[in-house]
């Protein structure tokens, strides 16, 4: 009796071994897929980001300009955004062309999570300083935010500044009107009395011109009088007729301090202002651009599974 011993074609021996790896390569992630596409889309956007500064679209100052978006042109908006799309679509092409074939659903879900992941370095890489790598409209994304407090910073400056400028300002009026109180004193005084008179007379000055004393100002403006009287030798009419001249010129001092305050509180709301709708369309359009690179990433991972799936099917072929 004769037995014909035939063996199975490779294919057929192999058969339930590679159904079951496909079986398990359907329910996984490939994290070097999703990594892989994640640098290609970097890699690629820094490319871009050189050509567009070696032409000229990349100079401005996003982080310490106060209007931003003012100095950052249309058409850099615009090669910016289409090299970030671009980028993107070719990082999620690269994902998804290493993913798990098997599941069509696993091609635009891994170009989403290279989209994710790119996000995430370019915020971080922003954070740390180095905001160029991912390119100028990253780093105004980034810096963005920051610029929020940028204007309330700026009014406060101002106005601590505008305080200090006030206060000297008034300081040096009424060491003036002291000054002049006590510079006709006679000369053959002694120094005791030159200084005590000096401090009498300072003393009376500014009680009288203290805000805090407003409440009090006829009975100062009537011991600066008697001051003067005795410790500047002048008469009763001629420092009657200093303290009209002295609260005049102070009086006009406010007016001129108060206007500056009124017109530079009126220019920081003003940069404010521009400063918000600037911040306003810079997230507007910051929302966008993510969107558009969000698709992108996920239509180039898809793309890339169909690319992965027909050329394994084209192996399968050959082979069988």
């Amino acid at each position: 009796m004769n037995i014909e011993l035939t063996s199975p074609s490779p294919r057929t021996e192999f058969l339930p071994i590679q159904e079951t790896h496909v079986a398990h390569r359907r329910n996984s992630v490939s994290w070097p897929a999703i990594f892989a596409g994640m640098s290609a889309a970097l890699a690629l956007q820094v490319l871009f980001m050189m050509l567009g500064a070696g032409l000229g679209f990349a100079i401005y100052s996003p982080l310490t300009d106060a209007n931003p978006v003012a100095d950052l042109g249309t058409g850099a908006i615009i090669i910016q955004g289409v090299s970030a799309v671009l980028s993107l679509w070719f990082g999620g092409w690269v994902a998804g062309r290493f993913a798990p074939v098997g599941v069509s659903a696993t091609g635009w879900l891994h170009g989403f999570s290279v989209w994710c992941g790119a996000t995430v370095a370019g915020v971080l890489l922003v954070s740390f300083g180095a905001g160029w790598v991912v390119g100028d409209l990253s780093k105004v994304v980034g810096g963005g935010l920051s610029l929020a407090g940028k204007p309330a910073a700026t009014l406060a400056g101002s106005a601590a500044d505008l305080a200090k400028d006030a206060l000297k300002q008034s300081n040096d009026t009424l060491a003036s009107f002291t000054d002049e109180a006590t510079g006709n004193r006679p000369a053959e005084e002694t120094k005791n009395l030159g200084i005590r008179a000096k401090r009498e007379v300072g003393m009376a000055v500014a009680r009288l011109f203290n805000p805090a004393q407003q409440a009090n100002l006829a009975d100062n403006r009537t011991a600066l009088i008697k001051t003067l009287t005795e410790n500047a030798g002048l008469s009763a009419a001629d420092a009657e007729r200093t303290v009209t001249d002295w609260t005049a010129t102070y009086d006009r001092l406010k007016a001129d301090l108060t206007a500056a305050k009124n017109d530079a509180e009126a220019k920081a709301r003003e940069a404010a202002d521009k400063a918000a709708k600037s911040l306003s369309l810079l997230s507007l359009g910051a929302f966008v651009g993510f969107l558009m690179g969000a698709i992108a990433a996920s239509c180039g991972g898809a793309h890339g599974l169909k690319c992965a799936s027909r050329l394994e099917n084209w192996t399968d072929n050959s082979l069988g």
